[in-house]
Formats: C-alpha cells, sequence, structure tokens
C-alpha cells in the first residue's frame, strides 16, 4: 500500500552524506517547500504533475519540505512551516482531472515539519487541469506520450485496491472464525449457496479472494487476523459514537476485525442504544416505529465499507446523535455519481471484488437497489428520507430517527385499504406533508428525475385523490387533498388544499373563530394562500360584517370571533330544577 511513514524516516536517515535524490525511488518524490507567497503558484503546478505522474504509474508519496543537493540532514530538511494539510490536499484535488485525492501525513523531525503525500494509483490517465499528463519512469516525470495513452486503453484503466494481492500474505492470515461466519451467509442469505460447503481453502479461491497462494486486499478485509489486519489494513475501522450534544459524546467504540464480525458487534450497540416508539392505528391496534431497522442501519454501513476509499488513512464513522444516525465514509463519490442523483444514477463500485463477494454472500444489492430500499423502509415507518452529503474528501448518510407518526400511519392505512403507494408515491406525498405545496420543479428536486416524469407523477397522484390542484399550465402546484391534509398537516395548514375561492376560504376562517380559535395574519395568508393586502382586505371585509374582530397591536395582533360569528355547539348539562316555597 506505498511507503509508510516508518520506512520514509529510515531512509531520512540516509540524508547525512547523500543527497535527496539517492533515497528516491519510482513510487517515492522528494520535494522542497518554499513559504515565499510569490513562489506558490509555480509549487503547486511542480506537486499537481508530480502527483499525475504517480498517479499513472502505481502510485507513491512526495515527501515535502526536503531540499536536494544537499550533504547533511540539518541543511535538506527545510520543513513546509505551517503549510496546511487539508488545504493542500484541496488545491491538488482541484487541479487535477479526474480528480486525485492524496492522504497527508504529517512527520515531525527534529529539523523541522514534513508532510508525506500519499498519491493512490489512478482509476484512468489523469492529467493536471492545465491539460500536462505525466507517468513516473524510474525516478524520474516524464510526458505520458500519445503512444503511452493507446497502450493504457488497450489495456483498460480500471483499477480495484480490494482486488490487489498482498506480497507474504497466505491462508495463515485468515480467521476460521470468520470464514465459518462467511460460509453461513451464504448458506442462508446468498446467492451462491453451493460455495457454502466448500473447504476454506477453495470457498476463498472460489470467491475470487485468494489466488496462487497470496491473499487480497478483500480477502483481509471480509476474513483477515487481527494481526493481518494491522499489517495490511490499519485503516479499516468503524468508530461508533453516541453524542448527548452537537459536539459532545459519552460513548466512543473503535471497532476493528473481519467486516462480518464487526456487523454483528455493531447491530449489538444499535439495539441497546436506539429505541422504539408505538403509535394507534385504526379501532385498538398498535403500530411499532423503532428508530431505525438494522436493515437500513446495516445497508448504511456496508454501502460506506463498500465505496469507502481505501487507500486514505481515515475510519468509517457511525455518529448516534439526538435526532439521527450519520455514517460517514473516507472518499468522495466515484463516476459521477453525486448527492443529487444517488437515488437515480446506475451504481457505480469502486471496491469491485469487496463488493462482489458482498453481494454473493446476500448483503449487498448488485442491481443497486439498495438506496431505493433505505428510501422506501424510512418513509413508511414515517422518517424523512436519507440524506447525502459529499466533498471530495468524504460522503456523510444522515438518518433520520424521529417518526412523523400521522404519515407512519397514513401509510399502513393505505396498504391495508390494498391501495399501493410505490416509492415516487411515498417521496411526493411526504415531501407535500412537509412543505405543504410542490410544484414540478420541486418535485423533480425531490425525486432526482426530469420535470416531465415529475409532472406526470404529481398528476398521478391528484388522479388518485391523493393531491389537489392550484393553478392551471406549468404553473400548477400541488397539495394534500382535503381527506389527507387535516391528519398529516395539521387544521391550518391543512386549507392550503382546499380554499380555492374566496367564499371556502371565510367559511373556514368562521369555523375556526367560532371554535374559539384566533388566528393572525400571517396565518390566514398561509392557509388560503393570499398575500397580505390580499388578506387585509378579505378580514376588514369580515370585521364590517359583524364577523371577526382584532385584538392586540404590532405584531401581537391578532383576530378573533366577532359578536355575528356563528359560535360552535357546545352540549351543557341542564341546571337543575329550583323548588318552589313552601314544598
Amino acid at each position: 500500500m506505498g511507503v509508510t511513514v516508518s520506512e520514509i524516516r529510515v531512509l531520512l536517515r540516509q540524508l547525512d552524506g547523500s543527497p535527496a535524490d539517492a533515497i528516491e525511488s519510482e513510487s517515492l518524490e522528494c520535494k522542497p517547500w518554499d513559504p515565499d507567497p510569490r513562489r506558490l503558484k509555480e509549487q503547486l503546478r511542480e506537486i499537481r504533475e508530480t502527483v499525475v505522474s504517480l498517479a499513472n504509474a502505481r502510485g507513491g508519496v512526495i515527501v515535502l519540505g526536503i531540499q536536494d543537493r544537499m550533504r547533511s540532514r540539518a541543511e535538506a530538511i527545510t520543513g513546509v512551516g505551517d503549510l496546511s494539510p487539508d488545504v493542500l490536499r484541496k488545491r491538488i484535488y482541484d487541479g487535477t482531472d479526474p480528480h486525485v485525492l492524496v492522504d497527508c501525513e504529517e512527520i515531525l523531525e527534529p529539523e523541522g515539519r514534513l508532510l508525506a503525500l500519499h498519491v493512490p494509483q489512478g482509476l484512468g490517465v489523469h492529467t493536471t487541469s492545465e491539460g500536462v499528463a505525466k507517468v513516473r519512469v524510474g525516478k524520474d516525470c516524464q510526458p505520458l506520450t500519445g503512444s503511452m495513452l493507446a497502450l493504457r486503453f488497450s489495456a483498460g484503466t480500471d483499477f480495484d485496491r480490494t482486488a490487489q494481492l498482498l506480497a507474504g500474505s497466505t491462508a495463515a492470515d485468515v480467521d476460521s472464525v470468520a470464514v465459518q461466519q462467511l460460509q453461513r451467509l451464504l448458506a442462508t442469505e446468498g446467492r451462491k449457496p453451493e460455495l457454502a460447503r466448500l473447504g476454506s481453502a477453495d470457498l476463498l479461491e472460489g470467491l475470487g479472494l485468494q489466488r496462487d497462494g497470496e491473499l487480497t486486499f478483500a480477502a483481509v478485509l471480509l476474513a483477515g487476523r487481527a494481526t493481518a489486519l494491522a499489517r495490511w489494513a490499519p485503516q479499516h475501522e468503524v468508530v461508533f459514537l453516541r453524542y448527548t450534544s452537537r459536539a459532545r459524546y459519552d460513548l466512543r467504540h473503535n471497532l476493528k476485525g473481519p467486516i462480518v464480525s464487526l456487523l454483528e458487534t455493531l447491530r449489538g450497540l444499535l439495539d441497546l442504544h436506539l429505541g422504539v416508539a408505538t403509535i394507534r392505528t385504526d379501532g385498538f391496534q398498535e403500530m411499532t416505529l423503532p428508530d431505525l431497522t438494522w436493515w437500513t442501519a446495516r445497508e448504511a454501513v456496508l454501502n460506506a465499507l463498500v465505496h469507502r476509499d481505501y487507500f486514505l488513512r481515515q475510519s468509517v464513522y457511525v455518529e448516534l446523535r439526538p435526532a439521527r444516525v450519520e455514517v460517514t465514509s473516507p472518499g468522495g463519490f466515484v463516476g459521477g455519481v453525486s448527492p443529487e442523483n444517488v437515488l437515480r444514477h446506475p451504481p457505480v463500485r469502486r471496491n469491485p471484488l469487496l463488493a462482489d463477494v458482498l453481494e454473493a454472500a446476500g448483503l449487498v444489492n448488485r442491481a443497486g437497489m439498495g438506496v431505493d430500499r433505505m428510501y422506501e423502509e424510512l418513509l413508511r415507518a414515517g422518517k424523512g428520507p436519507p440524506r447525502f452529503e459529499a466533498d471530495e474528501a468524504s460522503v456523510r448518510l444522515m438518518l433520520q430517527t424521529r417518526s412523523h407518526g400521522a404519515f407512519a400511519r397514513f401509510v399502513a392505512e393505505q396498504a391495508r385499504q390494498e391501495r399501493s403507494l410505490d416509492l415516487d408515491d411515498l417521496i411526493l406525498l411526504r415531501a407535500a406533508t412537509d412543505r405543504g405545496r410542490l410544484d414540478r420543479w420541486a418535485a423533480a428536486e425531490h425525486l432526482q428525475a426530469a420535470q416531465a416524469e415529475a409532472a406526470e407523477r404529481l398528476a398521478a397522484l391528484r388522479e388518485r385523490g391523493y393531491l389537489a390542484p392550484r393553478g392551471r399550465g406549468r404553473g400548477t402546484s400541488y397539495l394534500l387533498a382535503r381527506a389527507y391534509a387535516d391528519r398529516l398537516r395539521g387544521t391550518l395548514a391543512m386549507d392550503e388544499s382546499v380554499l380555492v375561492d374566496e367564499q371556502a376560504v371565510r367559511q373556514r376562517i368562521q369555523e375556526i373563530l367560532g371554535q374559539g380559535g384566533q388566528l393572525t395574519n400571517a396565518e390566514v395568508r398561509r392557509m388560503a394562500g393570499y398575500s397580505r393586502d390580499e388578506v387585509l382586505r378579505l378580514m376588514r371585509a369580515l370585521r364590517a360584517d359583524g364577523l371577526v374582530k382584532v385584538e392586540g397591536r404590532g405584531r401581537a395582533a391578532h383576530y378573533v370571533a366577532g359578536p355575528r360569528c356563528p359560535r360552535a355547539r357546545v352540549r351543557r348539562k341542564s341546571a337543575p330544577a329550583r323548588r318552589r316555597k313552601g314544598t
């Protein structure tokens, strides 16, 4: 997995008596760093060209802060001053195409602070953003010529780190308990149950985890002993945190071990710290809503493990927060996937071998249906849809744990009535519940689909009686129909979906005020879809008729029932008859 910091420190000892060039190799480059801001642009260009040359070969390390042609460590190690690793990594990422995300490590030496830039082997042919293409040949960064490019394209450019053979690994590096767990999964949930009957060596060969007596990186992730994981995959770790506030946590577990064993440990922690809510449905039936199902949690964690960048020396984080669970994995999206299209984009796998084995074991879905099912499970349980955030360094998935009980009850009732709601229906109905109003543009954003498709979906929900339209043509907006709005959005909010003319608005205002309620100008605007001036005009007319009156001033002003407003009938107990005198 490249030159390690400990190996770099051993090489640095040679700087007493030898120039920096003497310790360089095909996978190691030393570069000086000048803090003069006038040289910043030139130095960044040189670093990006070196990054590209290593990425186009087998990857490697750039040690920043070492001057060449010096005969002592004290002269050679000039350091990088206060140069920020995060800023440098971002500059490299933005200045390469396709982007190269390097991993930065500090090396603190007596003579100065160095930065080790770990460059991964590329997933294709990389250039700088200025169009410079280079490749590492020996100790030199040479131009990537047309003939070399043709050779690369003809040979293919795919690269899977989890399929790499680990030099020096043997069957002794495999944990027999982890292999047995993998066999049980293959037998009970797997797509290839026949493999479960094979012995350990044949099983690993059959799954592509072992070739010519050596293990692949995926084999160590799935079934490696602790010593093998520490040697070849120290970055393989899931950190579990339980937060009590935004910035404070009271529980931390650093989970290491084969993936299957790690999942079982994580399940125990989530079962211990997540709860279950109970809501009443029709009649006397009850419905239980867990904060998060294990299937959804497992899918989120496996997503992070399968798609993470194993070159980066960082952990996967599972954070239990007061209203959500967050799962963060190192490395951004690949292959054009983004938070804005993750629901619709064809599946793209950074680590195909690891994904294939987990798919064979029945833990992940090769057709990319895992995200769809995660959406659907959360929405049916009354949660909001999953939310993704991503940059060049990580992907964060946020899963709500609090339920909208009325929405969960509504979905369950529709299922009992055999009124099928598919995933797109659930997404739009939940958005209408949360937002109050949807047009084709907002619907397209929620569905991550084209506007025409979103408009068709809205129209279909209208035809089935779930939504009511307002307006005409392309500007039509949709709101929950009266039959559902009161239950899902509350008395005031629901009127947006049914009040289509002034008479209906007047009638509804009288109903609310006649029951002893009160309304502000803002509440009437939200209820009727009117502007502030339209509400003032309407309420002046109602005041003139004696139906409403104003109480309070300024921001405290609100409307209450006037003397002529029909009061809701209240059933009262009749008073006992008076006794007549003398009786």
